[in-house]
């Protein structure tokens, strides 16, 4: 989730042809909505997305019975202090711009995704 839709798309794009399936969403308000239909194995999203912060959305899936177990990767180019990464429940942080291989590599270990 970015509300950067280029970057959205570029992201979707690497991981579609590392043979991830992938939904993008541009803002935090369908989020709930989304995880419900789509049922992620994990959710990768920007900190900062307008007036909406990922951490507060990830702090919102992170206190639900039903997700609080789904893995959260937050990313952002700013200087975010790690006390609010920790704060926010989120599993891992990427700092942008940040390495793709490193990424598909991490949302591999962390949904049980072996390398081939």
């Amino acid at each position: 989730m970015d509300d950067d839709e280029d970057l959205l798309e570029m992201v979707s794009m690497m991981l579609r042809a590392s043979g991830m399936e992938v939904w993008g969403l541009t803002n935090g308000d369908g989020l709930i909505a989304a995880i419900e239909a789509h049922s992620p194995q994990i959710i990768l999203m920007d900190i900062y997305m307008g007036e909406q912060d990922g951490r507060q959305l990830c702090r919102k899936i992170k206190n639900s019975t039903l997700y609080r177990n789904l893995p959260v990767i937050l990313y952002s180019a700013g200087n975010i202090p790690p006390a609010s990464i920790t704060a926010s429940g989120a599993d891992f942080f990427l700092n942008k711009p940040f390495d793709m291989k490193t990424l598909v590599s991490k949302i591999k270990q962390m949904t049980g995704v072996m390398e081939l």
